[in-house]
């Protein structure tokens, strides 16, 4: 990878490693619009592979699939968290429906998705990182999507940085975790309106992520506040066991003068329809545990 993150970067901050910039009007990576791309974050001194749910988003528009908004968390449900904990999921969430609308130019949702984010940041002590200047700037940008995605991955830096500089790691693995979940749970329901294979290959790709959240969640589980998701997050992983995965190797490609290597193996995917259907269950009954 040409890149490993120094800071955790969940959701949306996986837009701020993957930018060529400070939010000052540069050009974007162009990996953050490869959907093919698998990132690698870095948390403490461990290295996981979590894909990043604006890449996510980008493989369903590619798919010339339409926006659908109402399988998005409502936006006025934000009150309703009350805990810290259903606090950084759901940020984790509508982070996730926040580039999705975003990536589609929803711009009526893209600001009900900007003005839950910056509720549920102030609940957990971020709101420095999304104050009324920076609020003003992303509505100034609301036309420009490259734009708007740096000023966004700016300000979930700064609440990341914040919260692993206060110790604050469970927060931050929790807004990750939703984050992720959130894009399973995109996919899925795509998926059961229109049948589209890439979908299912991706949502199989994504059996060694779930072990990735699940030792996150569980080295950061402060005081057992994750049990409860912890458990659910192994019956999903129950079903991710069944599918069957083959590796292909291909020769590694590396290009001397930049330094980078590209890994370039195959991976094939078979999920039969029931397991597919039991994941989508799953994944239904764990987002509408932390929605509601």
């Amino acid at each position: 990878m040409r890149k490993i993150f120094n800071y955790l970067v969940p959701t949306l901050f996986a837009f701020g490693t993957l930018m060529s910039c400070d939010g000052d009007g540069k050009e974007m990576d162009p990996d953050i619009k490869d959907p093919n791309k698998t990132l690698m974050t870095k948390f403490d001194n461990k290295v996981f592979s979590i894909p990043s749910p604006v890449q996510t988003s980008m493989l369903i528009k590619q798919l010339n699939l339409p926006f659908y908004s109402d399988i998005l968390n409502d936006a006025g449900n934000v009150s309703g968290y009350s805990t810290k904990s259903a606090q950084a999921l759901n940020l984790g969430l509508y982070g996730t429906d926040l580039g999705y609308s975003a990536l589609y130019n929803e711009s009526s949702y893209s600001l009900k998705y900007l003005s839950a984010v910056q509720k549920l940041s102030k609940k957990l002590g971020l709101s420095g990182a999304f104050d009324k200047s920076f609020m003003k700037r992303v509505e100034d940008h609301l036309s420009n999507q490259d734009t708007l995605m740096m000023l966004v991955s700016d300000a979930f830096m700064q609440g990341d940085m914040f919260l692993k500089n206060a110790n604050r790691k469970s927060d931050a693995a929790l807004i990750l975790a939703g984050g992720w979940i959130e894009s399973m749970y995109i996919l899925s329901e795509i998926n059961i309106k229109k049948a589209t294979p890439r979908i299912v290959e991706r949502i199989g790709e994504q059996q060694w992520t779930l072990v990735s959240i699940i030792d996150l969640l569980s080295e950061y589980n402060t005081k057992g506040a994750n049990d409860e998701l912890i458990g659910d997050l192994h019956d999903l992983q129950f079903y991710f066991d069944k599918i069957e995965s083959k590796y292909t190797y291909v020769e590694p490609t590396t290009d001397v003068e930049n330094k980078t290597t590209m890994l370039n193996h195959k991976l094939e995917i078979k999920i039969d329809t029931d397991i597919l259907n039991q994941i989508s269950m799953k994944i239904r009954s764990i987002r509408e545990k932390i929605t509601n």
